[in-house]
């Protein structure tokens, strides 16, 4: 019966985990890319375009996230990582 018990514990886990939702629990700098994006000494058109970005890029992660497009998913935090680039020119 233990081992019964262990075993289903074990699947419950495994299952829980790849889920689309639970996969991906990484906050991945959006919060911090804001805030630097905010203190920047940037012109105001180009804050709006970037945080615009910003914005549909964690919508979009958000999005594949929950449909398990991974591929997708990383293609939305690769932006993230281009507009900290920027930030920091």
């Amino acid at each position: 019966m233990q081992r019964l018990f262990k075993g289903l514990s074990a699947g419950l886990l495994l299952a829980a985990a790849s889920s689309p939702a639970l996969a991906c629990q990484g906050e991945h700098g959006y919060k911090k890319t804001a805030d630097a994006l905010q203190q920047s000494t940037m012109t105001a058109d180009t804050k709006a375009d970037l945080t615009q970005r910003l914005e549909r890029s964690q919508a979009t992660h958000d999005k594949y996230t929950l449909t398990g497009e991974f591929g997708k998913m990383n293609e939305a935090v690769q932006e993230v990582s281009e507009i900290t680039r920027q930030i920091r020119k």
